[in-house]
């Protein structure tokens, strides 16, 4: 019986292929991730802008983090709608007192607008602790009143 070394040679060849083309993809593919991994390093480094933007990025009138002068606080203004918030708590008042029975969502809808109104007047009026400190302090005791009555209305204390 004759061997034929040919035919084992092309097999082993054939088999040395297989074996080598799957670590040759798995190198492909490490040297792509790796590749794209420093691209991406790289851009978030460098953080590229885009063209002509360059000259508003580093103007500095335009900064963000530079502090913006607040306007001053108009103490009638803010006494004017401290009373637009004293006249919803007298709504609110009449709407919990009426005999028999209370309307309860009325007087749900008059606490978010009071909540909302003090909230407002709070971002609009950030220096007013400084500014007038007895104003602020009504303003506290409003939005502290505001918050217990909330509380109380969803726990139910003025269901008959």
């Amino acid at each position: 019986m004759r061997i034929n070394t040919t035919d084992q040679i092309t097999s082993i060849a054939k088999q040395n292929q297989a074996t080598t083309a799957p670590k040759r993809a798995a190198d492909g593919f490490h040297n792509l991730l790796s590749q794209e991994l420093e691209l991406q390093s790289k851009s978030a480094t460098e953080a590229m802008l885009p063209p002509g933007t360059r000259s508003i990025a580093f103007d500095p009138r335009l900064n963000a983090d530079q502090q913006v002068s607040q306007t001053a606080v108009d103490p009638n203004k803010v006494a004017d709608e401290l009373e637009g918030i004293l006249d919803q708590w007298e709504k609110y008042s009449t709407q919990i007192s009426t005999q028999g029975s209370p309307d309860l969502k009325g007087a749900f809808g008059t606490l978010k607008e009071l909540a909302y109104n003090l909230a407002t007047l709070k971002q609009t009026a950030p220096s007013l602790e400084s500014d007038f400190p007895e104003l602020d302090t009504v303003r506290n005791e409003l939005e502290v009143m505001t918050v217990t009555e909330q509380f109380k209305l969803n726990r139910g204390d003025y269901l008959a």
